[in-house]
């Protein structure tokens, strides 16, 4: 019953949430819910109470300006701020989601008695062998767990005599195999190791092991040419009960102190004991005067749910964080390579004439006709947020500065750098030192893909040493399997 109550109470807990972050979010004046509902994206709105709760723990361990600055970055010209919102709600109602899934296949399966112990009052014998089987026992209020070894039912006297005067009828012609009469017995002879119809053992025995082994492998080399007669011999012995049966056969030449939960386990082996010639064992329902309450233990528990719960969230989370790290990284690898065309591209137009303002422009320009929708180049997009500053009344000085500082790399700071101090004193020199930051990005590109290839060649180590390993064990098993 517990667990069906945690089950729907994370249940609730779910859609609950997921109905908060609806009111929260369009309640009257709330910012967040205007610029929500403004992109058209208010189905969202059920992960909002996520998203406030990850602002609110951001801002606990300082790394709000982090992810702030993150978001910035990734979406320069567009709304940093919907981005995050919708991210960030987006990963709510997957929380939100998993969390009433995970609830209401709790509660399912709590309430067809997946997790609850089951009570019992007997079991059915094994057909063969032994099962064992976890109980627990309530006696005088008191939980008691043990194990009970259920063997096989035991046949009586009748029923194997019965059973094994039917198999002396049967057994002559079941045992030839692929062979076509008794007389003429070259080929495996087919031994049955249980009296057919029970679980009652047959030893079989030759009278010429040179021809007829115990296992029916008949030897037709050993065999004269015009065939010999081999008695199989088939014994039976249950209990008491001993009983032997001949058949013979031509062989000829062919092609080949004691407390309670001790006691209770005493009586369980006795009723065991008691009732071995019986199809059921029945449980006992008392000992002396008190009652007895058998439960099968289940092996299942809803901790084992719970942990790939968590462990579930965890994956997701980390998935998520290196989502982040990979956009970063990816954000970091195309600045360095965009570096050298950018700087190569302001040199040659300021060569043709053109002022550092105008051949901003053209370079954004240019981007921005032939940009295609799905493809994002983060210094262009840098450069085009640049350009409508200017256009602001922004002072070129302050621009070039912000650039460089938003862009995140020391290269831009540099180039940033060399920008703003031409500005101030002129740029009769600007050129020269364009041309050399564009000889060293060249350069270091060059460096960068040299480095590439070489950490390309280190992954392919793993791969080659697995075909290795595979080679080896092609030569080998062959090898050893020839001994």
């Amino acid at each position: 019953m517990a667990v069906i109550l945690t089950a729907a109470v994370l249940t609730v807990l779910g859609a609950v949430f997921a109905a908060a972050g609806y009111c929260i979010l369009f309640r009257k004046g709330n910012p967040d819910g205007i610029l929500l509902k403004e992109a058209g994206k208010g189905i969202l709105a059920g992960g909002y109470l996520f998203c406030l709760w990850k602002r609110r723990f951001l801002r606990k361990v300082r790394l709000q300006k982090r992810d702030e600055q993150f978001y910035r970055s990734m979406y320069v010209n567009e709304s940093p701020e919907l981005k995050r919102l919708c991210r960030e709600c987006r990963q709510g109602l997957t929380v939100f989601g998993i969390l009433s899934g995970f609830g209401a296949l709790m509660m399912l399966l709590g309430v067809r008695g997946v997790f609850s112990d089951v009570r019992v009052e007997g079991f059915q014998r094994p057909g063969s062998g032994t099962e064992v089987y976890h109980l627990k026992a309530v006696y005088q209020e008191e939980e008691y767990e043990m194990d009970i070894s259920i063997r096989e039912r035991t046949l009586r006297e009748s029923e194997v005599l019965a059973a094994w005067d039917e198999a002396k009828e049967t057994l002559p012609s079941e045992i030839l195999g692929s062979n076509p009469n008794a007389d003429e017995v070259s080929s495996r002879l087919n031994l049955p190791k249980k009296l057919p119809g029970t679980n009652v053992d047959l030893v079989w025995m030759s009278s010429d092991y040179r021809t007829v082994d115990h296992d029916g492998r008949v030897y037709p080399s050993n065999v004269p040419a015009e065939g010999t007669v081999v008695t199989v011999t088939a014994r039976l012995k249950y209990g008491a009960i001993t009983e032997f049966f001949d058949i013979p056969v031509r062989v000829v030449r062919g092609n080949g102190g004691m407390d309670i939960g001790e006691m209770l386990q005493e009586e369980l082996e006795k009723s065991d004991a008691d009732q071995s010639y019986e199809t059921t064992l029945e449980l006992p329902t008392d000992m002396g005067e008190s009652p007895i309450i058998f439960y099968k233990k289940k092996s299942r528990t809803p901790w084992l749910f719970a942990s790939l719960l968590i462990l579930f969230l965890c994956g997701l989370t980390a998935k998520w964080v290196s989502e982040e790290k990979q956009m970063r990284k990816e954000r970091e690898d195309q600045l360095l390579r965009d570096y050298p065309d950018l700087v190569s591209k302001i040199t040659l137009l300021m060569q043709a004439g053109l002022t550092l303002r105008s051949a901003w422009d053209r370079i954004t320009e240019d981007y921005i006709t032939s940009r295609k929708s799905e493809t994002t180049r983060y210094v262009y997009e840098e450069m085009r947020n640049t350009r409508n500053r200017l256009n602001a009344g922004i002072p070129e000085e302050t621009a070039y500065e912000e650039f460089g500082r938003n862009c995140g790399n020391i290269r831009y700071l540099r180039l940033s750098s060399v920008l703003v101090q031409n500005l101030k004193k002129g740029t009769g020199g600007l050129i020269p030192l364009l041309r050399k930051e564009a000889a060293e990005a060249f350069a270091d590109r060059r460096e960068r893909v040299k480095q590439s290839g070489e950490e390309a060649g280190t992954k392919l180590l793993v791969p080659m040493a697995g075909i290795l390993v595979l080679i080896l064990a092609i030569i080998m098993i062959p090898a050893f399997m020839s001994f």
